[in-house]
C-alpha cells in the first residue's frame, strides 16, 4: 500500500480563467515534497475547468453543484485530503516549485506550529513582479482587530499569515473540527473566514509561523471581481465583511480580551459610519445589513463561543501578545 502523501494541495476554483491554469500548473509542479493535489471546483462556467484538466488529472476532483463560497469549498477539498499538511489554495495564487518545501521544512521543526505561510508578491497583468502585497508580512491585529502586516526579513512567530497559501498542520485542522465541528466555518462564505480560523488556532495553542524566504505571487480579489479596495467591492460582499466582523468579536474575543480592548473597539465601530458617510455613502447599506444580521445571529454565536472558550486552552495574555 502507497504511503500517504506529505502534503495536500487544495486549489479552489470559480471561474479563474486562465489564470488558474497556471496556478494549476505550478501546483503540480512542486518538487522536494511528496504532493497530492485535490482540484475543487465551484462550479465554473467560463471552461476554466476543462483548461485544467486538459493539463492533467489531479489526484483528486471535487465538483461542486453550485458556487458554495470559500470556506464551503475548501471544507469539501480538506475532507478529501490524505496529507499530513493541508494547503488550502486560491485560484489566483502562483507557487515556485519550492515554495511547498520550503514552508514543509520550517513547520517540521516545531510540532506546535499549527500553520506556516510564506510572503506574498504582487502578480500584475500576467507578470510576477517583485512588488510586495500589503499581506507580504507576518500577521497581527490591532486594537481595533484590524490585520496589521508587519515585514519581517526572517522566520518570526505570529498570529496568523496570509489566508491565500497557508500551510496548516492537519493535526491542527482536525483538533478544531473536534472542538467546533469544522474546520473554516461555512457561515463566513468569503471574508474573515482566515481570520476567524486563527483566532480558533490560537486559542487552543497552536502558533503561526511565517517565512520570508517562502515567496509566493497572489493577483488578489479573484473571489470579488477583482475589486481590490474594500469600498470598490459588491455591495452583497461589503454587508457579508461588516457582519462577519462584529461575528469575529462576538464569537472569539474573550470576556478579559473585551475589557482589554472595549474601548478602542466600540470608538472604531462609533466612528465607521461616519466615515463611510464622508468616503463612500453607499455602503451605509451594507454596513447597517450587516450588523443587522450579526445581531439576529448572535444567540447561536454566543453559545457556540461559550463552548469554545471552555476548550480554550492559552491565557489571554497569550492573544493579547499579538497585539500590534
Amino acid at each position: 500500500m502507497a504511503s500517504p502523501p506529505r502534503v495536500t494541495i487544495v486549489l479552489l476554483n470559480w471561474n479563474g480563467g486562465t489564470r488558474v491554469v497556471e496556478c494549476y500548473r505550478a501546483a503540480r509542479a512542486q518538487t522536494g515534497a511528496d504532493v497530492e493535489v485535490i482540484l475543487v471546483d465551484n462550479a465554473s462556467e467560463d471552461g476554466s475547468l476543462e483548461l485544467c484538466l486538459a493539463e492533467g488529472e489531479p489526484d483528486r476532483l471535487v465538483r461542486l453543484p453550485r458556487n458554495v463560497g470559500f470556506a464551503a469549498g475548501m471544507n469539501a477539498g480538506i475532507a478529501e485530503a490524505a496529507g499530513e499538511w493541508v494547503m488550502p489554495l486560491g485560484n489566483d495564487v502562483w507557487l515556485p516549485p519550492d515554495y511547498v518545501a520550503t514552508v514543509v521544512a520550517r513547520g517540521d521543526r516545531d510540532p506546535e506550529i499549527g500553520v506556516v505561510g510564506g510572503a506574498e508578491y504582487a502578480w500584475v497583468d500576467g507578470e510576477r513582479t517583485d512588488i510586495p502585497r500589503p499581506s507580504a508580512g507576518a500577521f497581527f491585529l490591532t486594537r481595533e482587530l484590524r490585520g496589521r502586516w508587519v515585514r519581517r526579513d526572517e522566520d518570526t512567530y505570529a498570529f496568523g499569515v496570509s489566508g491565500s497559501m497557508p500551510l496548516m498542520r492537519r493535526a491542527m485542522l482536525d483538533d478544531l473540527h473536534a472542538v467546533h465541528g469544522y474546520w473554516y466555518d461555512e457561515r463566513f462564505g468569503t471574508g474573515y473566514e482566515d481570520l476567524d480560523l486563527w483566532f480558533r488556532m490560537q486559542h487552543r495553542g497552536w502558533k503561526a509561523l511565517f517565512c520570508p524566504s517562502a515567496r509566493a505571487w497572489h493577483v488578489g480579489s479573484a473571489s470579488a471581481a477583482g475589486a481590490s479596495g474594500f469600498l470598490d467591492k459588491a455591495p452583497d460582499y461589503q454587508r457579508r465583511l461588516f457582519r462577519n466582523r462584529r461575528l469575529i468579536w462576538m464569537k472569539n474575543v474573550s470576556p478579559g480580551m473585551r475589557r482589554r480592548l472595549g474601548l478602542r473597539w466600540r470608538a472604531f465601530e462609533l466612528l465607521l459610519p461616519v466615515y463611510l458617510a464622508l468616503r463612500s455613502p453607499r455602503a451605509l447599506g451594507p454596513w447597517w445589513s450587516g450588523t443587522r444580521d450579526a445581531g439576529r445571529m448572535s444567540a447561536e454565536i454566543g453559545e457556540e463561543a461559550a463552548r469554545a472558550r471552555a476548550a480554550g486552552l492559552v491565557p489571554d495574555e497569550t492573544l493579547l501578545g499579538y497585539i500590534r
